[in-house]
């Protein structure tokens, strides 16, 4: 299937018939993520993979991309960082299923209500990001008035140490 995500899915429907869902989500009908952006334009393109795996169990496997202008940690102007995440999900309906999938699975509950499938899709953008977002070195601009931590310590290294009179007094002892 091609076109529009659904916003919510009924994951074992999906899973059964082996369905794969392709197509853009709005990046300003994502709050959480949207949040941390500094624009709130564009589309998330989402390729969605159902199906069970060896063991039987339900799975999701999801491809997304988008392009997230984030705050540059460093000059403090909007950088622009591709996003390319994929994530694969077990479906499990308690706890205690969820410990016993095997771990390159991230565990999702399912109830009898349908799954909020834009939260998921968000939970996984938000853990894509960047801790500290930046432009690469050689390409950042630092605002006016920066000073590396450089100058500071050739500035420091200037001046006079107050002791060097006692090393004196020490070698003319």
């Amino acid at each position: 299937m091609s076109g529009t995500i659904p916003s919510h899915i009924e994951p074992a429907r999906l899973v059964d018939r082996r369905i794969t869902l392709k197509g853009a989500v709005k990046v300003s009908s994502l709050e959480r993520f949207s949040a941390v952006l500094q624009a709130t334009t564009g589309e998330v393109q989402v390729e969605l993979y159902f199906s069970r795996d060896e063991q039987r169990i339900a799975t999701m496997h999801g491809h997304y991309q988008v392009d997230a202008p984030l705050l540059c940690q460093r000059c403090l102007e909007q950088v622009v960082v591709p996003i390319d995440s994929e994530c694969d999900v077990g479906f499990v309906t308690s706890d205690e299923a969820a410990k016993q999938l095997p771990r390159h699975y991230e565990p999702v509950i399912v109830g009898e209500e349908p799954l909020d499938l834009f939260a998921l899709i968000e939970d996984e953008l938000i853990l894509a990001l960047p801790a500290v977002p930046m432009h690469p070195q050689q390409t950042c601009q630092h605002p006016p008035g920066y000073r590396p931590e450089t100058a500071e310590l050739e500035e420091k290294s200037e001046k006079p140490n107050p002791f060097s009179v006692l090393a004196k007094l020490k070698r003319d002892t």
